[in-house]
C-alpha cells in the first residue's frame, strides 16, 4: 500500500477535528461567557526506521488540541443585581466544583437557598480568600459593585476572586464555560479589573464565522477524501498488474 495514503488519512482525520471544533462554536455563539476555540494543527515528520523502506520522510497533519480565543465578548445590560462582566479580557471569576478550583468569564449568578452565590450549574463562587461568597438569604437588596463586593442591603460583605494568568495559553476546556489552569498556566495572580455591574459578557464566537469555517473545512475534507480514493486507485491497479505478471 501507498504510504501516500496515509498522510493523506492523518490531514482527513485533521479536518474532522476542524468540523468539531466549527460546529462547538456555532451552538454556543449565544452562550454568556462561551470562548471561541481554533483547532491547532501540526507538521509531524516520521523518519523511516530502516534503510530498506522506500520512503525515508513522511510529513503527517496532526490536531490533537484545541486554542481558546481569550478576547472579550460583547457585554449586555441585563438589569440582574448579581450579573457582573469583567472588564478586561484577562480575568477570571473563580468557582469551586467536585474535580477542584475552575475559572470563567460566565458572570451570570444565582443565590443558594443558604445563601451561597453560585453559577446556574450550582458551583459556588470564591472570594478572595477561595472560601464560598455568602450572604443572608432573607436579605431584601443583594447585588455586586463594581470592586466585586457582594452588597447585602447596603452593607459590603465578601469580594468576588478575580485571578488571572501568566500564561492564558495554559488554559484548558472544562465544560462550555469552565476553563482549568496547567502546570504550564503559572499560579494564578489576583487581579483588580473592574466589573460591568448588572451585565453579563456573551460569546466571543460569531455565528457567520464559524459558519464560513464549517463550509471550509467540510470542502478541504471533500478534497483529501479524493486523494485518499486516488492513491486507493493506484494500489488497485498496481495489485492488478502484479497479479497478471
Amino acid at each position: 500500500m501507498s504510504t501516500g495514503i496515509w498522510s493523506a488519512a492523518s490531514g482527513a482525520v485533521g479536518q474532522i477535528a476542524a468540523l468539531d471544533t466549527a460546529a462547538q462554536n456555532i451552538a454556543n455563539a449565544t452562550t454568556p461567557g462561551f470562548r471561541a476555540e481554533e483547532a491547532v494543527f501540526r507538521q509531524t515528520l516520521v523518519k523511516a526506521v530502516n534503510g530498506d523502506t522506500a520512503t525515508r520522510s513522511m510529513r503527517y497533519a496532526i490536531s490533537r488540541t484545541t486554542v481558546p480565543d481569550f478576547h472579550a465578548g460583547q457585554m449586555v445590560h441585563t438589569g440582574r443585581p448579581l450579573d457582573a462582566a469583567i472588564s478586561d479580557d484577562k480575568s477570571f471569576f473563580v468557582v469551586s466544583t467536585p474535580q477542584g478550583e475552575r475559572y470563567t468569564r460566565a458572570g451570570s449568578f444565582r443565590m443558594a437557598v443558604d445563601g451561597t452565590v453560585s453559577t446556574p450549574d450550582g458551583h459556588p463562587v470564591l472570594a478572595a480568600n477561595h472560601r464560598p461568597v455568602k450572604t443572608d438569604p432573607r436579605a431584601a437588596n443583594i447585588s455586586i459593585d463594581r470592586d466585586g463586593n457582594l452588597v447585602t442591603d447596603g452593607v459590603v460583605g465578601q469580594q468576588l476572586g478575580l485571578v488571572t494568568f501568566p500564561n492564558l495559553g495554559g488554559l484548558e476546556r472544562d465544560g462550555q464555560v469552565l476553563f482549568k489552569a496547567r502546570p504550564d498556566a503559572g499560579a494564578a495572580v489576583a487581579s483588580d479589573a473592574l466589573l460591568e455591574t448588572q451585565s453579563v459578557e456573551l460569546s466571543n464566537a460569531n455565528a457567520v464565522t464559524g459558519m464560513t469555517a464549517l463550509v471550509t473545512t467540510s470542502r478541504n475534507f471533500e478534497m483529501i477524501s479524493k486523494v485518499i480514493e486516488a492513491f486507493g486507485d493506484i494500489d488497485k491497479r498496481a495489485a492488478t498488474g502484479i497479479m497478471g505478471k
